[in-house]
């Protein structure tokens, strides 16, 4: 899914700004899907050329004008258009799982510290979701209550999954990657 669907998505919940939808990515489903602000203004300019999204300035007084962003019924037609077409598999792209594929090209101790890092990362990504999870669940319902909880069981599974495999991978030799 692209960020375009996801932006008409959060705003059939209502009226954001550019600010406002880049929270909402973070804070709702930031672990399995971001986005830049430099991905977001952009969507949001080709979603209002294309007709999916009105846009209206608020006047402040004493800071920047606020521009809100309101999905029309088009845009509620495509969205609701693009969530029913097929299940794309998942692209998992991690840099930690890149630098453990490649750290048999570390010394026996960098190894060690990848490991403990990795382990140390995911910890506190799940400790930062538990807590926004917290935070929000108030807000939440069935179908975004199963994200998150899928996303805590996937990073406690991941935890689990490196700790039991630390071991073996650390008692493996490293080798010289010179030229």
């Amino acid at each position: 899914m692209d960020v375009k669907t996801i932006i008409l998505g959060f705003l059939s919940y209502g009226e954001m700004s550019g600010y406002d939808i880049k929270q909402a990515f973070t804070n709702s489903i930031g672990f399995f899907y971001d986005a830049s602000f430099g991905a977001i203004y952009p969507a949001l300019r080709k979603l209002e050329e294309e007709g999916y999204v009105t846009k209206q300035e608020i006047i402040q007084s004493g800071k920047p004008n606020k521009i809100l962003y309101r999905i029309t019924e088009t845009g509620k037609g495509t969205f609701l258009q693009e969530i029913q077409t097929p299940i794309v598999p998942a692209v998992l792209r991690s840099d930690m799982l890149v630098k453990i594929f490649f750290g048999k090209s570390r010394s026996q101790e960098e190894q060690q510290d990848l490991i403990e890092s990795c382990i140390e990362v995911q910890r506190q990504v799940l400790q930062q979701s538990k807590t926004t999870f917290k935070k929000l669940e108030a807000n939440f319902d069935e179908y975004q209550r199963f994200c998150w909880e899928y996303t805590i069981h996937h990073l406690e599974t991941t935890i689990s999954f490196l700790e039991q495999k630390a071991s073996a991978l650390l008692k493996q030799p490293a080798y010289s990657v010179t030229g």
